[in-house]
């Protein structure tokens, strides 16, 4: 079978991939099969700066990364590019370690939140910066049309060269610490649990906090020598009903502090000194205030973070940007508004100095330096912000005219919610000072988003209900 004839029989996959700024995504060998991951990849390359000759390749603990990976390798080497394998290495770990190594772009192999059976292509340019909707468009249309142009491929002797670098996760790690005040961290000597879910996050955590003075407890993590997980062990989320076993570890070890993260490594999520799993919306308050309380700057958040940012805000007497749902709308309102801090509510905290973008390391880094300089507990700082109770559900979506339908939605709610300002930046989000909703397809999944936070459980519930109702 020729390449073109190959390339034709891939209709039905590319139309069920998940493709957007989070990535191109889909089952493995169901939508996201070879030819496919071959197809997005020479579309990517066609982008690719190419007096810079090497690509970075690293991915998650998935057993699919593996093969995946190779394809990729060789589908550069193929097109003359020299790839580097990372390994297995946390998504901020590959964008960090595509800038400081002058690469071309990079490619981090995971599906991060997404069920054991998907994974995904995420690119990102010789900036270390995720691809915008543009670049992305562009790619998922070079994939669609003819992907197989002969002319791209090389000969048999300008073939790219094929290395390994393992070195990736120390690299990151030290560039954190870099600008952490991280003799102030070392003196208090932390007791610190860490639940990584069987992800990128078991090779590098363990090296980042003891390098930073941490006594250093794993649950969750690979076995040692082991490269692939056949299964997460635990939801890949790290949301509080996953995080039991964490909060059993914090309590029984005495610790001071518990880190949870997704299986790609740029989510946090935090567990107090009780065992208490405090939730994700709280990461980004707390390094924030680490962060503001010695450099006073705007901050960028999308349009799902919680209100505690903007308390947060008024507290330090600066702005909120609110943005698109995608990390790289962060990042770039974070680049055009010259603020130095921002991140998402599911636990994604960027601080475009150290990496541009979400790194669960700058935020342990942060909320550790908060600890160290107030004296304070995670239940004492977590006391002293303003509560709301934030929820977020999905519900089953496909529609073929989305935005038609949005409009449909957008009508409804106005009829519903008097008084209210509707934002259509990104789906539609209703609200006011001090409550909203929030309903949006999914940039990972066949789903509509549903968010909703006010100051008490039963009127967000509402929220929700009136949503589902809206749907």
């Amino acid at each position: 079978m020729s390449l073109i004839s190959v390339y034709s029989n891939i209709g039905d996959s590319l139309l069920a991939l998940m493709v957007s700024v989070s990535g191109v995504r889909g089952i493995v060998g169901k939508d996201l099969t070879p030819p496919v991951i071959v197809a997005y990849t020479v579309s990517f390359a066609r982008l690719l700066n190419k007096q810079k000759k090497k690509v970075l390749i690293g991915r998650d603990t998935r057993e699919s990364g593996r093969v995946i990976g190779r394809i990729v390798e060789g589908t550069l080497a193929s097109l003359g590019f020299h790839t580097i394998n990372a390994g297995i290495t946390t998504t901020p770990g590959v964008l960090l370690a595509t800038r400081n190594l002058q690469c071309a772009g990079g490619v981090a192999i995971t599906a991060s939140h997404n069920p054991f059976p998907w994974n995904a292509l995420k690119f990102c340019n010789e900036k270390g910066l995720f691809l915008g909707a543009e670049e992305i468009d562009l790619i998922d249309m070079y994939a669609r049309k003819t992907a197989a142009d002969q002319s791209m491929w090389s000969s048999f002797d300008a073939i790219g060269r094929m290395s390994s670098d393992h070195s990736i996760n120390v690299l990151h790690a030290n560039e954190v610490i870099k600008h952490l005040d991280a003799a102030l961290i070392m003196g208090k000597k932390f007791r610190v649990a860490v639940d990584p879910g069987g992800g990128a996050g078991s090779f590098i955590d363990r090296v980042f906090l003891e390098k930073i003075g941490c006594e250093v407890f794993s649950i969750h993590g690979v076995p040692e020598g082991s490269t692939v997980q056949k299964e997460f062990p635990r939801g890949t989320e790290p949301v509080p009903e996953n995080l039991e076993g964490l909060c059993g570890l914090v309590r029984d070890k005495g610790a001071d502090i518990g880190f949870a993260q997704d299986p790609d490594g740029d989510r946090l999520s935090v567990v107090s000194e009780s065992g208490t799993a405090i939730g994700e919306e709280y990461t980004i308050v707390l390094a924030g205030d680490a962060f503001l309380s010695r450099k006073k700057t705007d901050i960028a958040c999308n349009l799902s973070s919680s209100l505690m940012v903007d308390d947060l805000a008024q507290r330090h007497g600066v702005n909120v940007h609110r943005t698109k749902i995608g990390e790289i709308h962060v990042t770039q309102a974070l680049m055009k508004t010259g603020s130095l801090f921002g991140g998402e509510g599911n636990g994604g905290v960027i601080v475009p100095e150290i990496n541009p973008c979400r790194d669960s390391l700058v935020a342990m880094g942060l909320i550790l330096e908060l600890l160290a300089r107030t004296g304070k507990s995670v239940s004492q700082l977590v006391q002293s912000i303003p509560h709301y109770v934030l929820k977020k559900e999905k519900v089953a979506f496909s529609v073929g005219d989305v935005d038609n339908y949005l409009e449909q939605i957008c009508d409804r709610a106005k009829n519903i919610f008097h008084n209210y300002s509707i934002n259509i930046l990104d789906g539609i989000k209703i609200y006011n000072i001090s409550e909203w909703l929030h309903l949006r397809p999914s940039n990972t999944e066949p789903v509509m988003r549903i968010f909703a936070e006010s100051s008490n459980e039963k009127r967000t519930s509402e929220l929700i209900e009136m949503g589902k109702s809206l749907i």
